[in-house]
């Protein structure tokens, strides 16, 4: 068990980071899934190219100070993985960057195996359904996350 502790400001810092985390997590969400037909997405706005281009940079920008605390975290735990060295390293390193590495929200939904159309906006409503559970799954394990800064804390 670590009993490592950090400082409020690398608290703060995290809690910054996965705030980020959480608005693009819920762009994608938006921009990929809808429950009226015809059951496919509007193709994304500007704006929302815009918002995940900025979060995208913001979260690429200040993951240098979430890194090493997630990887604390993640050493304390007792998780079962499938592969132990592909998977494992994807967990340890930084498994939310998948969200935010390609270079624009096609590209994400390529790379998220979404799209269904080759050069038009057009996700699988399965695959959507599918990556936005894997995308809860993730914000579960940041809620985890947090509790455990939380109690390693020192004001």
């Amino acid at each position: 068990m670590n009993s490592k502790s950090y400082p409020i400001v690398q608290r703060n810092a995290a809690y910054d980071w996965l705030d980020k985390w959480f608005e693009l997590s819920g762009l994608i969400i938006e921009v990929t899934s809808t429950d009226e037909p015809p059951y496919s997405a509007p193709v994304p706005t500007e704006l929302d190219e815009i918002n995940y281009q900025r979060l995208r940079f913001w979260l690429i920008e200040h993951e240098d100070a979430f890194v090493p605390l997630w990887q604390d975290f993640y050493a304390c735990q007792d998780w079962v993985v499938k592969d132990d060295n592909e998977e494992s390293d994807d967990l340890t390193n930084n498994p939310f960057s998948c969200l935010y590495e390609p270079e624009n929200l096609y590209h994400l939904a390529k790379e998220l195996e979404l799209q269904s159309g080759i050069d038009v906006w057009e996700p699988s409503k399965q695959k959507a359904n599918e990556a936005n559970g894997l995308i809860v799954h993730m914000g579960k394990r940041l809620v985890e996350f947090l509790d455990w800064i939380d109690d390693r804390v020192w004001a």
